[in-house]
């Protein structure tokens, strides 16, 4: 089978996610969040005052992640890094040095949007070349390309999983960065990012021929970055491989009607807190955050035990709502098991199922003094309108995990 070999566009072709040299851990949505909210509570500082160090020595001791984010006063994480939050659209040009978060941004910091809200507005929006960090796209221009390559991504999976079957239904980094981005460098056609990838995956695809379109080591952690946002929003489950470049990325949460609905979404918005609002009227925020929210829940391997527990503990009864009828009440953890979260009494709340959900998917939030808080949607439901503003803690629960759900979720 002949496979058209592509050509690159401009000499300097890659997938750049925001910054050169890649700090992946800053994509984890705890501490892209934390850092997001840091920079909400100083609005209107420098990007290097005081302030600004004290909440990111604080992010990087609660999180115990090993990136310095306060190397010096003058050179915190944004000398270098802080177009990973520009590079989404969460800043608005400030020539002064001030942090300006957009509207969008601010709606994320305060928990207006949903994770998953956030998360779909940028698949539907993010554009090579990225507007909010690309000084110089006349090569770009020139070359009449224009690529969204977080739809671009999903659609390939959805189309593998089509023609080939679910165990086939993957894409590698390797893949990615062999075949997608060279072929999507001169407008590949769906057909042929699945021959090649199927031929590649038979050993009968010769790329020696082909683009390099990732040189440097740097280049293909870049790349690799696209993969990893949509696995650290759920929207992929990822399979090791012998390394990181042959990882799998397969569909989870997201469903082919899903993205094909997604695809057919047009909006003649340009911001992208307007985009969001029109785009959550679809329900595709809401189905996803819904299969989310069971998932987590199937894959707890004691989530019965635990449930087991904290009903015993809250004498079934919703702390919320107060209804006490054992089939519709569950187990919630309110610091998250897959971020260090335990199966202990001090870290669960008997919730009413479709409470649960709420506060699983972040349209519910509680305060460590008990204040309850809903997002922009949550608050426009009448279904809720009975949901009190405050709720009495039992002396068990542990505070500071709330706090932490409070910065970082």
């Amino acid at each position: 089978m002949s496979i058209r070999i592509p050509k690159k566009p401009f000499a300097n072709y890659k997938w750049r996610w925001a910054v050169y040299t890649p700090t992946e851990s800053l994509n984890t949505p705890p501490i892209f969040i934390g850092i997001l909210r840091v920079l909400r509570e100083n609005e209107f500082n420098s990007f290097s005052s005081e302030q600004v160090n004290i909440g990111l020595q604080r992010v990087q001791e609660e999180m115990e992640t090993t990136v310095n984010l306060v190397r010096t006063q003058e050179r915190n994480i944004f000398r270098n890094s802080g177009q990973y939050w520009k590079a989404l659209g969460l800043f608005q040009e400030s020539k002064r040095g001030q942090i300006i978060l957009s509207t969008f941004g601010r709606k994320l910091a305060d928990g207006e949007i949903t994770q998953i809200e956030f998360a779909l507005t940028i698949i539907k929006t993010l554009e090579l070349p990225n507007k909010f960090i690309e000084c110089d796209i006349e090569e770009w221009n020139n070359s009449g390309i224009k690529i969204k390559p977080l739809e671009l991504i999903l659609d390939i999976i959805k189309n593998l999983q089509l023609k080939f079957g679910i165990e086939q239904g993957y894409l590698t980094p390797e893949e990615l960065i062999n075949i997608v981005i060279p072929l999507a460098g001169d407008n590949g056609n769906i057909h042929e990012y699945l021959q090649s990838i199927s031929l590649f995956r038979q050993g009968k695809l010769d790329l020696s021929a082909w683009p390099n379109c990732a040189e440097s080591s740097n280049d293909k952690r870049m790349a690799r970055e696209f993969l990893l946002y949509l696995s650290n929003y759920g929207f992929c489950n990822t399979i090791t491989g012998v390394n990181n470049f042959k990882e799998k990325y397969y569909l989870s949460n997201i469903s082919i009607h899903e993205i094909e609905e997604l695809e057919n979404f047009q909006s003649d918005e340009t911001e992208l807190d307007r985009i969001e609002k029109i785009l959550r009227n679809t329900q595709i925020p809401a189905n996803i955050e819904r299969k989310k929210v069971v998932r987590e829940v199937l894959d707890r391997p004691n989530q019965n035990l635990f449930r087991k527990v904290i009903l015993e503990a809250y004498q079934s009864t919703c702390l919320i709502t107060g209804v006490r009828l054992d089939t519709v009440l569950e187990a919630a953890h309110i610091r998250p098991v897959k971020y260090k979260g335990k199966d202990e009494i001090y870290n669960g709340m008997c919730l009413r199922a479709d409470i649960h959900t709420l506060f699983d998917s972040n349209h519910l939030r509680i305060q460590p003094n008990g204040k309850i808080l809903l997002s922009e949607e949550a608050r426009k439901k009448e279904n809720y309108d009975f949901l009190p503003k405050e709720i009495f803690l039992p002396k068990f629960i542990n505070k500071d995990y709330l706090d932490w759900r409070m910065k970082y979720y």
